[in-house]
């Protein structure tokens, strides 16, 4: 299908060609490193040749979305970014300005990293300036010009869009290491929502949006065992890959937490949901302020475009995009609250009503922390949070006595 020539012009970060024998014959590549608030809207008009159509309720978007939020300075490494297909390219190198030329849209495109694109536009679109000027994620764009055989097109399409990696948690659950974990939570209204394995769909066809991985995240908070009031589980939320790996070691430890996770899980989200109104109410001249403005955090009741947040384990809605390098060290404090008697776990309190009795003292904490680091990445691997909001809950179960 031909189209008008299209040219797109935006500034890149930095721009390299990949010279190889066969440039000519089949095609030229380039490699180009974009802040993600230049990523080209106008991409958006040629995307045919992407055979999956991007979801933004995706369990991968999700996830493309918390990198984006919670760890922007990482999201070039850790995302393998966007790959087009172009008719031309030219680089302006004293401007820095990339233009690449589209015109048919059976060869040209983006034809991988849909979702990537899909969210980065949102994510972009749903800013307010004064946070638009202080993004820092960068994404990488493969450009391939002049590949201009059908068959060729369509082969790269084809490959660049399957993946046959088998995962650890597959693995896992191959093993059946999360079959304590499926039985408590069976009953609950997002258990069938959890993939315990990679490629894991729902009966509509869609993609399982709770990682396994999520869940141990939480889980991990909690092992009073491994973690004490001088060591936290920063690893929780700073390398999810490790987890299924940590909880499968240590298995038999883990059995007795696995009990607390309804509860955990619960407790997550109203964490999620109490902080912003909590901080909001609590500020003071010190760490003052509208929680909506704290670097990383969207309002999305001034935003058109966005909806609320549905929380994933209560089903309870918040108008706050809340990056979880916020929410990790407060909902770790209250491994203060386990007990364990017997060789089994218990709470010594009701863990949801004691944060809502709590819950003004750790919003100023990790919202006062927050305005110092501006950087919520760094903000959920800092350990002075951890310790602080730690020492807010131990102090409080010290008082009422419930050691």
């Amino acid at each position: 299908m031909k189209n008008a020539s299209t040219l797109i012009r935006f500034p890149v970060i930095s721009f390299r060609k990949i010279s190889t024998p066969s440039d000519e014959k089949l095609g030229k590549t380039y490699i180009a490193v974009v802040n993600v608030k230049n990523l080209p809207q106008e991409f958006d008009e040629w995307r045919a040749l992407n055979p999956r159509d991007p979801k933004l309720s995706s369990g991968v978007s999700k996830k493309i979305l918390e990198t984006l939020e919670d760890q922007p300075d990482l999201f070039l490494l850790k995302n393998r970014g966007i790959t087009i297909l172009v008719e031309g390219v030219d680089f302006d190198n004293q401007s820095n300005t990339l233009k690449v030329e589209m015109s048919d849209a059976s060869l040209n495109g983006l034809l991988d990293g849909g979702h990537t694109f899909k969210v980065i536009r949102s994510f972009v679109d749903g800013l307010e300036q004064d946070k638009l000027a202080d993004i820092n994620a960068l994404v990488k764009l493969e450009i391939l010009e002049g590949v201009r055989d059908r068959s060729d097109v369509v082969g790269i399409v084809e490959a660049r869009n399957t993946s046959t990696q088998v995962k650890e948690q597959s693995i896992e659950e191959l093993k059946e290491t999360f079959v304590a974990i499926k039985e408590v939570l069976k009953d609950k209204s997002y258990a069938d929502r959890i993939a315990y394995k990679e490629h894991e769909l729902l009966e509509d066809g869609s993609k399982k949006d709770i990682d396994i991985k999520e869940i141990l995240s939480y889980l991990i908070c909690f092992d009073t065992e491994s973690f004490d009031k001088g060591k936290h589980p920063i690893k929780a939320y700073s390398t999810k890959a490790v987890l299924v790996e940590y909880f499968s070691s240590r298995k038999n430890e883990m059995a007795k937490y696995v009990k607390l996770l309804p509860e955990i899980l619960e407790l997550r989200d109203e964490i999620y949901l109490g902080l912003p109104d909590a901080y909001n109410k609590s500020a003071n001249d010190e760490v003052g302020g509208k929680f909506g403005k704290l670097t990383g955090v969207t309002d999305t009741a001034s935003k058109k475009r966005m909806g609320d947040v549905t929380l994933e384990f209560t089903g309870k809605k918040s108008h706050y995009r809340i990056p979880s390098g916020f929410i990790y060290p407060v909902l770790a404090s209250f491994r203060n609250l386990v007990g364990l008697r017997d060789g089994r776990c218990i709470w010594k309190a009701n863990p949801i009503k004691f944060f809502d009795e709590l819950k003004f003292d750790l919003a100023k904490r990790v919202g006062g922390q927050a305005k110092v680091i501006r950087n919520p990445n760094q903000l959920g691997k800092d350990t002075a949070t951890w310790q602080s909001c730690y020492d807010a809950v131990a102090l409080e179960v010290l008082q009422r006595h419930l050691d």
